[in-house]
């Protein structure tokens, strides 16, 4: 059994530059960021990245002991992208900001949702952002739990509609079927199962829901829709802390408060 690694933030590394004067910790991690947004993560190798750096393979690991510690500083870096706004003292404006710049950081990185959801890297940037989501809540009377479930409830919606979106452009790019070329071939199956009656809200559905949604568009129609939950959850909680002093009562969500973005 593999044991688990100090967290590569933990142990000295190079920073410099070493018998390679083209390469750098820097460098290394920006070449492995753009092989996975080009071809996915499947493609970062310490071979291809060398490859693409025109050196040796070895001299990598200078810089980046590990694939698992290089993961860790793609993600990291990429976590800091863009300009920090000033945080708003409105919670719900706060937490939708928070919910937009992922979801771009995501499209922009598709690969980081499948490896930043789980066990994300304890980075400074990834630190800065999850103490900026906690902050959100802070000062409303909660206890910790419920401060940070109220930023995984909103980052759990944005990585579940993300997920659909990257969904769909891999499907195009590996099948080269487009959405609209899909639905003229099941078309005529679906039709048919429709008519027998079986599917009413089915049958609604075909027929009355719009083809082609503004995708921004829903994206920040449910965004609010989970904010109006939350707006009446932190009511109902702020109400029985009042009552009850040291109660406890929290969110339950499932998602993690370190991968979120500025």
């Amino acid at each position: 059994m593999a044991e688990a690694r100090t967290p590569v933030w933990a142990r000295t590394r190079s920073t410099g530059r070493g018998p390679q004067p083209s390469l750098s910790v820097e460098s290394v991690v920006g070449a492995a960021i753009a092989l996975a947004d080009a071809e996915g993560l499947e493609s970062v190798s310490m071979r291809r990245i060398a490859s693409e750096l025109s050196v040796g393979t070895m001299s990598l690991y200078r810089y980046v002991e590990t694939k698992d510690d290089l993961l860790d500083l793609m993600i990291d870096q990429v976590m800091g992208e863009g300009e920090r706004p000033p945080r708003d003292r409105d919670w719900r404006v706060e937490l939708r900001g928070i919910a937009l710049r992922y979801r771009a950081l995501v499209l922009r990185h598709p690969w980081v949702l499948g490896v930043s959801a789980s066990r994300p890297p304890l980075g400074p940037n990834v630190m800065d952002n999850s103490e900026r989501m906690l902050a959100a809540m802070d000062g409303q009377g909660l206890g910790i739990d419920a401060t940070a479930g109220f930023g995984w409830t909103v980052m759990a919606y944005v990585r579940g509609f993300v997920m659909g979106e990257i969904a769909e452009a891999e499907t195009i790019r590996r099948t080269g079927v487009t959405e609209d070329e899909y639905r003229r071939t099941v078309g005529p199956y679906l039709m048919g199962v429709l008519a027998e009656g079986r599917h009413p809200l089915m049958a609604r559905f075909v027929h009355e829901a719009d083809d082609h949604p503004d995708v921004d568009q829903a994206f920040t129609s449910g965004l609010d829709t989970v904010l109006d939950g939350l707006a009446v959850s932190l009511e109902r909680m702020q109400a029985v802390r009042a009552g009850k002093p040291g109660d406890r009562s929290g969110v339950s969500v499932a998602g993690d408060s370190v991968s979120t973005t500025r």
